[in-house]
């Protein structure tokens, strides 16, 4: 048996999210929380330290580290915070000269040879590790040797050794469920326009994605979609609910649901569990893959509050990226989710590839249409791993490396690592501001938020109205 840390570094709140950072709060990590069970259904002694919640500074979490005194310490690595998360992981091999650093996650996978080069980490899992990395962990305790472990990478004679490219797990079914019994999963929450109750957990119900969004980096990993069975979702809501007394179970998946048979077939079986009446549930979907019934029966299994990636409110630009859809399919899926009573959030994304100042305006407008409760307004990133990022880099546009820049929240002019050749920076902060302003300082929008909704606080509502207010009278929209 190994001590095994698991670690869910902070963000840079503050640098990522900008003036916006008042806004935010933990958020449960389900990824790390499906490792930590497999891990410790493995035999290991495992703990957990969810920095994005306790935010403690590096020196404090290598003690933290160092009076558990782990065999291996895994850590995620997020794009934006990649830069942080090296400097982590270098200063435990420096702490921890016996423990084995090992990074995961997307990022790691695609610049696993950088970060072994740089010391950040001993070994990098690729894709999905629930398997992977209790595997990993008995050949570190026992001194295998490493090329017998499947799906990793790690250096020997100065060159980097790969394994594998990433296993995508098939029967998900299988695994444990994520123990949120090692997590301080009281404090969590969902972004603003998500959040509809606390307290609050993720669930996944399918993996996999078949669309191919080029600013997207899931595809990445392959499109083989792969979905538990509605009972054995129905079943893990329950325990969610009557277990954790949670209130609010949101979906992490991409698109759920992802076919009308299986979403119906999953509110039924959530339906059969008789569940309190005192939770609801939240899940992000596109417009082209629901109908009356099934926002009907979402409504029916407690679902409160539907999200679409809508993104633009120019058709040219949604067929630029991918989407596949138009804008008409939107204003149906948006008046068949009311008609069913279900509340809306939209995500849009503004310097699309192509994008002008004029599209923006165009995509703002049409936001301000839509009957709908929520908008969240970010920039468009191109994320390692997307075809969007690949085109730029290709074309010597941009250059990897500065990740505290790949943030959607913060478009500061100065630090974002493109902008389309139809935009200027300034151009695009201000739009940025003017969107969120736009939509949310409507009258009925503030009456629906205050006396309809009333589910962001009191102190998120006050300090994004503060924002808000201090860019008017700055000038700034």
């Amino acid at each position: 048996m190994a001590r095994v840390l698991l670690i869910n570094p902070s963000m840079d709140v503050a640098a990522g999210f900008g003036e916006y950072h008042t806004l935010m709060e933990p958020m449960p990590c389900v990824g790390l929380a499906y490792l930590a069970a497999t891990s410790r259904a493995a035999g290991h002694e495992v703990r957990v330290i969810d920095n994005f919640a306790d935010n403690l500074p590096p020196e404090q979490l290598v003690a933290a580290a160092r009076a558990f005194d782990p065999q291996v310490i895994g850590l995620g690595v997020l794009t934006p915070s990649a830069r942080a998360t090296e400097d982590l992981g270098r200063r435990f091999k420096a702490a921890l000269p016996e423990a084995r650093v090992v990074l995961g996650n997307l990022h790691a996978s695609l610049f696993a040879d950088e970060m072994l080069r740089d010391g950040a980490c001993d070994v990098v899992v690729h894709g999905e590790g629930e398997r992977v990395f209790p595997t990993l962990i008995a050949a570190l305790g026992q001194g295998a040797d490493l090329a017998t472990v499947p799906h990793v990478s790690f250096r020997r004679d100065g060159e980097t050794v790969t394994t594998g490219r990433g296993e995508q797990i098939q029967d998900l079914d299988d695994l444990p469920r994520p123990a949120w019994d090692l997590f301080p999963w009281k404090k969590y929450t969902f972004l603003p326009f998500v959040t509809v109750a606390k307290p609050c957990l993720s669930i996944m119900g399918t993996r996999g994605c078949p669309f191919r969004c080029k600013f997207c980096a899931l595809g990445y990993m392959g499109s083989h979609v792969r979905v538990r069975t509605p009972e054995n979702i129905a079943a893990e809501v329950e325990w969610l609910v009557r277990d954790f007394g949670i209130r609010h179970v949101g979906f992490v998946d991409p698109i759920f649901p992802l076919s009308k048979k299986h979403g119906i077939e999953t509110c039924r079986a959530i339906r059969a569990r008789r569940l309190p009446d005192n939770w609801w549930w939240t899940s992000e979907t596109r417009v082209d893959v629901i109908d009356e019934e099934m926002c009907r029966e979402m409504k029916a299994a407690r679902c409160r509050r539907i999200l679409f990636g809508v993104e633009s409110g120019v058709d040219e630009l949604l067929a630029n990226v991918g989407k596949n859809f138009k804008i008409e399919h939107v204003r149906r899926a948006v008046t068949v989710a009311r008609a069913a009573g279900l509340e809306i959030a939209a995500f849009f994304m503004l310097a699309l590839p192509g994008e002008t100042a004029a599209m923006t305006r165009r995509t703002i407008d049409f936001a301000c249409s839509l009957d709908i409760d929520f908008a969240k307004f970010g920039v468009t990133i191109p994320l390692p791993g997307s075809q969007y990022y690949e085109d730029l880099v290709n074309s010597g546009r941009i250059k990897p490396g500065d990740w505290d820049k790949f943030t959607t929240f913060n478009p500061d002019p100065d630090t974002l690592p493109y902008i389309p050749e139809g935009l200027t920076g300034e151009e695009l902060q201000r739009l940025h501001r003017k969107a969120t302003w736009r939509f949310y300082m409507r009258p009925k929008m503030i009456f629906r938020h205050l006396f309809v909704l009333r589910t962001i606080g009191l102190r998120r509502l006050f300090d994004g109205a503060v924002i808000l207010l201090r860019q008017f009278f700055q000038g700034r929209l």
